[in-house]
């Protein structure tokens, strides 16, 4: 008999982002493994694997945080909660919003096993998204390294976090289990007309970001940046979504076009010439992983995980945060130079297939789930 594994996240569809690919990346692999089931918000109640359980926790309509409805902490969706754990034999949680603090909370009480996975450091995500003081973000961190130290084991996606959360406080048993990249789905074309014709996106060359329009993402650096260029030929594609007053301004300006949300990432990355990562805090940047993946010259900030798998010059190009001119300038030199495109993007699919695969990371979580 399979063991029961209760799979809870505050984020669902229609919502794509790197938590929900992770999620569906662990679904598909382990489901042989495992009798599984999931606690997620009821964002959609569209399900992608017929035999997977689900559980849809109540939503409030009219209140939206981070672009979508936060769950509701009532008297139902915590019998909701308690069930599900209850009927489970582990917990693997994504993320420590409503519904995995209170999964957290409850599998404690149940004596159930308790596995994180730790996609960033919500401290450093909340005080640059919300522009918080050094005290209060100090607050934020102290009440997530409590709830860290509920849990049996952590999952983190790179070594170098260890020392970070250690130093946070973080004492509960950590292991390293690295995200991937689908290198089938994310994959270079030849033809980058073609591509930017099947979505009908101007034949020039285009700069495109892919993530949330908003504050930690340091977007307004990249618009600034690209407005420097002083360019008319080419165009900055920002694939998502994000804080409406920030999105107004994309959509105002010359030669941006905004997406919102779409299903079809991989599509938008392959009609992209040159990709743009200006986040103030990341972890690994799975949005980077699969621009580089696809073939991408990628320019980041030197944050997270991304000052260790890119090489300056080799396989990406970093830039300082909130540099404006830097990023211009950096931007301009490989519109100019198609073979440094090229070169740096090829090396940018070698570094993601050799180390970067889903079945690698994932088999090892379920060791720790097993």
């Amino acid at each position: 008999m399979k063991p029961k594994l209760l799979v809870v996240a505050d984020t669902y569809y229609p919502k794509v982002d790197g938590v929900l690919v992770f999620m569906e990346e662990f679904l598909k692999r382990a489901h042989h493994d495992f009798d599984l089931r999931l606690l997620v918000p009821a964002f959609s109640k569209e399900k992608k694997i017929d035999s997977l359980k689900i559980t849809f926790l109540d939503i409030y309509s009219k209140m939206k945080m981070f672009t979508y409805e936060g769950i509701k902490i009532n008297l139902k969706n915590i019998r909701k909660i308690k069930e599900a754990i209850y009927d489970a034999n582990s917990i693997f949680i994504q993320e420590l919003g409503p519904a995995g603090i209170m999964a957290l909370h409850y599998a404690k009480k149940y004596g159930k096993k308790k596995v994180l996975y730790i996609h960033n450091t919500p401290w450093d995500f909340l005080s640059k998204y919300f522009a918080l003081n050094r005290f209060w973000s100090e607050i934020i961190k102290q009440f997530f390294v409590r709830w860290y130290n509920k849990s049996d084991v952590l999952l983190i996606p790179y070594p170098g976090l260890i020392d970070e959360l250690r130093i946070a406080g973080v004492h509960a048993e950590m292991q390293v289990a690295r995200l991937g990249v689908d290198i089938s789905r994310f994959s270079p074309v030849k033809d980058k007309n073609k591509a930017k014709t099947k979505l009908e996106l101007p034949l020039k060359p285009i700069i495109g970001y892919v993530g949330r329009i908003s504050n930690e993402k340091n977007t307004l650096t990249l618009l600034h940046a690209f407005k420097k260029l002083g360019r008319k030929d080419v165009v900055l594609l920002m694939v998502g979504d994000g804080r409406p007053e920030l999105v107004k301004k994309f959509r105002e300006s010359r030669n941006v076009i905004v997406t919102g949300f779409v299903n079809n990432v991989e599509d938008y990355l392959q009609a992209m010439d040159i990709f743009v990562m200006p986040s103030l805090t990341e972890t690994t940047s799975l949005a980077t992983l699969e621009a580089m993946a696809t073939g991408l010259p990628v320019v980041v900030t030197k944050v997270g995980f991304m000052k260790n798998y890119i090489v300056k010059d080799q396989n990406g190009v970093f830039f300082p945060r909130n540099s404006v001119s830097l990023l211009s300038l950096k931007m301009d030199n490989l519109l100019r130079k198609s073979d440094l495109r090229e070169r740096l993007g090829q090396n940018a699919r070698k570094t993601v297939t050799t180390n970067f695969t889903w079945d690698k990371s994932i088999n090892k979580i379920k060791k720790f789930l097993d």
